[in-house]
């Protein structure tokens, strides 16, 4: 589990800048969300309707290695698709994701 992602992305939530769930993200992407991440474990149908709404909205999209069951325990529930609304706090969750090797080529 990449625990450096989960808190900078606890850390997000807690500024309110995360948007939770596929239609969210999409929204948020849509309003000009600098970034999206994905878990994992989303479904192929979901990952590519996620490419396809990043490429479209120019929304850099981070597939982690971390799973659903990873942000339900950091979290309390699961998800797999969140966007980040803040350039800062995308900046840092991209940082993480490198140091601890958390992202997943596509």
């Amino acid at each position: 589990m990449n625990e450096g992602l989960l808190s900078a992305l606890s850390m997000t939530r807690g500024a309110g800048k995360l948007r939770i769930g596929f239609d969210a993200s999409k929204d948020a992407a849509e309003s000009g969300a600098p970034l999206v991440i994905v878990a994992s474990d989303v479904s192929e149908r979901t990952r590519r309707s996620v490419r396809f709404f990043c490429e479209d909205c120019g929304t850099e999209l981070i597939e982690t290695d971390i799973t659903q069951d990873d942000v339900k325990k950091k979290f309390g529930w699961r998800f797999g698709v969140a966007a980040v609304t803040d350039i800062n706090f995308a900046k840092l969750i991209r940082r993480k994701a490198i140091q601890q090797g958390g992202l997943n080529d596509h």
